[in-house]
């Protein structure tokens, strides 16, 4: 359609919708909800540091990188494999010593 003929052109009125609310607020409620997708996006979590913890864990991945030939070594991947490494069900040395710290450091946190 032209400029001309959408000025005069009249609105389409849609028709009412009617909803029987008495039957959606009894029935609803007992409608099961079932999940339809299952999330695929990676989830961001955020991390605070002190300066000092953030520069030694910068050190030890420049010093990575070193030892493995790596031209970087980024600290969001070296965290998400302390994560998986975290809840490896096949070696549980990691997570019985970060369990340790907690306990130790209850107070702190």
């Amino acid at each position: 359609m032209s400029a001309e003929e959408t000025a005069g052109a009249k609105p389409r009125r849609r028709g009412r919708r009617r909803t029987d609310y008495s039957k959606t607020a009894t029935e609803g409620a007992r409608t099961p909800v079932v999940k339809t997708s299952i999330r695929t996006e990676p989830i961001r979590v955020t991390l605070d540091l002190k300066p000092k913890q953030h520069a030694e864990l910068k050190r030890w991945c420049n010093g990575a990188a070193v030892d493995t030939g790596l031209p970087e070594v980024a600290l969001a991947p070296v965290l998400r494999i302390l994560g998986e490494l975290l809840v490896d069900p096949k070696d549980k040395t990691l997570a019985e010593r970060v369990r340790a710290e907690l306990i130790k450091r209850a107070e702190q946190l």
